[in-house]
């Protein structure tokens, strides 16, 4: 019954109800709460994730994973280190961990991610004939047909710290990545090596693999740089050190395939009569003879430890799925906050059953993350972001509001038109960087449980209407990785509700059932789209701005099938599509002027805004032209 009723809902992806866009609140272009097929153990399914760096399987807490006795030939006894920063030479590892797998348990395939990198091997920016060399006859990924590998050109992009660039060079249309009809045939291993279960799932099976949303990667980057002086600047500065022998600049080679997103979850295989090592074994077509194989621990229902948390604190057996919550402190008035009032949140991450991840007052630590003691819950760290190029990783809260301010910005030097809890206050609940850890000023920070409760200020200013607080967590459990987002509404100043402005959505037109928004990256239903601006700031020029991803992403994305010249399909109303800037135009248009405005990408803090508001200027008076806009 729960197969049938999904298969129909799924078929209205192309039935008529497609541009449906109204709800049952009436608020136009929203669209109706989106139905999301996947809810953990309810699904009837659960999402697996397989993740190999450098030959090793590895956990999503970028540790790898212990061969143990499971029938895999030829498996590391020594690991490169996914965290470190140069895992080409640092130590390796001796993996500890298991990837543990539940038996008796019905999955589909929903992530493939296979990394194979080098660091500091390729250090003349000059030479990319090394770098291509590499790829095409070194990489584990040699035996792919690398014909016709091409250059895209060169991107710049600020990193995490202000003032410090990175300079990347990609590659494209090597005939593997242009492949429509390859597959990827996935086997479960008994003890002993015999196949148990076997299931092929084809490309087309899976909604992300660009390289534009953070997936599929073929790169060559230069990092920790200065940036450059002009559009003819050939030297690459690096960032000054500001103790001996940390920093310098890195040289980054990678070859990542990432294929997220299942568009069939209905291609499922069930774990029967199989219980302690075993392995997971995946060919892909393109790579017959090189299969990619994870030890794997097979568990039973009944053997699944006691680690969660009832609500008095008890523990109990952990279950699927992802369900972060906030609790928020009563008001003085018993209605709303005001201006400058204290608030407490309370941090509440659980299972779809509704197990506490944690105990009900402190969250695990940094040293618990990295020995997989978390129940799955999964902190950031720069591992992640720059040696495996992972972009899903974070746990974090930001409170913003009022909702009818909010709006992308592009004035570095200002503030943005909306109050935004971000610093010492989201560092909680993320725990910070991992990097500080060695640090003699924190003194037991590796090893500190995090406190669940913290206390927001608002701002004595602060303008009336309904606030927010977005929570949002990642877990890795018995094979299944899940991002899951939430939101509270809270009122300032005032008793009445306010609502997002509404200049842009219609997400549910595409993003409906299986690939609705609940399903993909961050885990937020379509109803908080305008909620991405909130973490997705226009404060430096990074990865993530929403205004450039956006566009990025749907642009030059094979799979959307919209007029990509028809504003209409997501900007709702015309002052939100006329307002161009240099960088979202040109994710459409890469040469639009030329180097002319180069330098504005790299203007300091205080200087002109490094985003260039065209419509400030010449574009004021003239809208895009061949572009379809909102009336």
């Amino acid at each position: 019954m729960l197969r049938s009723t999904l298969y129909g809902l799924l078929l209205g992806l192309s039935a008529c109800q497609l541009l449906n866009i109204e709800d049952a609140e009436n608020v136009p272009g929203r669209g109706s709460t989106a139905f999301d097929p996947y809810a953990a153990a309810a699904s009837g399914a659960i999402k697996l994730s397989l993740q190999m760096f450098n030959g090793c399987a590895i956990l999503s807490n970028g540790q790898p994973v212990a061969k143990g006795n499971s029938p895999v030939p030829g498996y590391p006894t020594e690991c490169a280190d996914p965290t470190a920063g140069d895992p080409s030479h640092a130590p390796k590892l001796v993996p500890q961990q298991r990837f543990q797998v539940m038996t008796d348990t019905k999955y589909f395939l929903n992530q493939i991610t296979l990394t194979d990198t080098v660091a500091n091997v390729h250090t003349d920016p000059k030479d990319l004939a090394s770098v291509v060399r590499w790829m095409r006859r070194e990489s584990r990924f040699k035996d792919l047909d690398w014909t016709d590998l091409s250059q895209e050109g060169v991107r710049w992009f600020e990193t995490l710290s202000q003032g410090t660039w990175s300079r990347e060079i990609q590659f494209r249309n090597a005939r593997w990545m242009l492949s429509q009809d390859d597959s990827f045939t996935l086997e479960v291993l008994d003890s002993d090596g015999s196949v148990r279960q076997t299931t092929t799932y084809n490309r087309r099976d899976f909604a992300g693999e660009s390289s534009m949303a953070g997936h599929t990667n073929v790169s060559y980057t230069v990092e920790n740089l200065l940036a450059p002086r002009s559009p003819s600047d050939a030297e690459l500065r690096g960032v000054p050190s500001p103790l001996p022998g940390i920093g310098g600049i890195t040289y980054r080679t990678m070859v990542r395939v990432d294929l997220v997103g299942s568009t069939n979850p209905f291609k499922d295989f069930r774990v029967l009569g199989v219980s302690g090592d075993g392995a997971l074994r995946l060919t892909w077509s393109l790579m017959p003879n090189s299969p990619f194989t994870i030890p794997v621990t097979f568990v039973r229902p009944s053997d699944v430890a006691p680690t969660c948390f009832k609500e008095d604190d008890s523990p109990t057996p952990c279950g699927f799925g992802l369900d972060p919550r906030v609790q928020l402190g009563r008001p003085k008035n018993g209605q709303y906050y005001v201006p400058g009032e204290r608030m407490d949140l309370v941090m509440d991450v659980r299972d779809g059953e509704g197990n506490r991840l944690h105990r009900k007052e402190l969250l695990p630590s940094y040293a618990d993350f990295y020995a997989g003691n978390t129940n799955g819950m999964l902190y950031a760290f720069e591992g992640h972001l720059i040696t495996q190029g992972e972009r899903d990783t974070t746990s974090a809260y930001q409170v913003v509001g009022p909702l009818q301010d909010l709006r992308t910005w592009s004035d570095v030097a200002g503030q943005p038109p909306y109050f935004s809890a971000s610093g010492a206050a989201a560092a909680t609940y993320t725990a910070m960087v991992p990097e500080f850890a060695s640090l003699p000023i924190i003194p037991g920070f590796f090893t500190a449980n995090w406190p669940t409760r913290t206390t927001v200020t608002l701002p004595p200013d602060a303008r009336p209407g309904t606030y927010v607080v977005l929570t949002r967590s990642v877990r890795q459990f018995m094979g299944e990785r899940v991002s899951k987002g939430n939101a509270a509404f809270f009122q300032v100043g005032q008793a009445e509700r306010t609502a997002y402005p509404n200049r842009v959505g219609n997400c549910q037109t595409c993003h409906r059932g299986v690939v609705s928004l609940d399903n993909l990256r961050h885990g937020f239903s379509v109803d908080h789209v305008e909620s991405c601006k909130a973490c997705h700031m226009s404060t430096a020029d990074q990865p993530g701005r929403i205004q450039e991803e956006m566009h990025r992403l749907h642009m030059n994305s094979t799979k959307y099938p919209q007029n990509k010249a028809d504003c209409r399909m997501c900007h709702l109303t015309r002052e939100s599509a006329v307002r161009p800037s240099l960088t979202v135009c040109k994710s459409c248009h890469p040469s639009v002027h030329g180097d002319e405005y180069f330098s504005m990408a790299f203007t300091d803090v205080g200087g002109p805004s490094r985003f260039s508001n065209c419509a400030q200027s010449c574009h004021v008076d003239k809208t895009p032209t061949g572009h379809i806009l909102p009336d």
